[in-house]
């Protein structure tokens, strides 16, 4: 395993290392992993980006311990965004989670490069409205769920330049509501 520690130009590094913070902070999993919300334009509340903490470009560069806590975490995670759901929005339960690994921006040169990571993307009962079937979701088409016009209101935490500035500031509580929440669930002492 040929992997660096740390990569400085990495914003998965910088985040771990908590030399930048994303929106609602992070959640250290365990020594191995850490999990952040989202913050992408397609993302909605509940997609989370899990990451291990030390900076790996593949699968193949996990160490035994990572690699073992990789299934556990994901297991918590989704124990977590069920739970979560099922307090906040009882009336539209999770469904599904999709654990998703595309990790296109280790062959692009971008700005923002990150190490690897999963997403980890929540799907309710509301979503089967949004699919291009009306009758079931296309999992493939999840990432253009936010921005259908009948997206719940309650899910959207996109800031942008066309809402308020009270808008914005909601959807950044959204955000630091639920990662607080998770955190409470599933954050290690350590």
């Amino acid at each position: 395993m040929g992997a660096k520690i740390y990569d400085k130009d990495c914003m998965g590094c910088k985040y771990s290392q908590e030399i930048q913070k994303p929106r609602g902070g992070i959640i250290k999993l365990d020594r191995h992993w850490i999990l952040n919300h989202y913050a992408g334009p397609e993302g909605f509340l509940g997609w989370v980006a899990l990451q291990p903490r030390y900076h790996r470009m593949e699968l193949t560069d996990l160490n035994t311990d990572e690699a073992n806590a990789l299934g556990r975490n994901i297991e918590n995670i989704d124990r977590a965004l069920r739970e979560y759901w099922a307090i906040k929005f009882p009336g539209d339960l999770v469904r599904r989670v999709y654990v998703v690994y595309f990790f296109e921006s280790a062959f692009e040169k971008t700005q923002n490069q990150y190490h690897l990571h999963f997403h980890l993307i929540p799907r309710t009962e509301k979503f089967r409205s949004l699919s291009k079937c009306g009758s079931t979701l296309i999992g493939w088409d999840i990432h253009r769920l936010s921005k259908h016009k009948d997206f719940p209101p309650e899910y959207q935490i996109r800031e942008t330049d066309y809402q308020t500035e009270e808008r914005n500031k909601e959807n950044r509580q959204k955000v630091e509501e639920f990662m607080t929440y998770l955190r409470g669930q599933l954050e290690s002492p350590s």
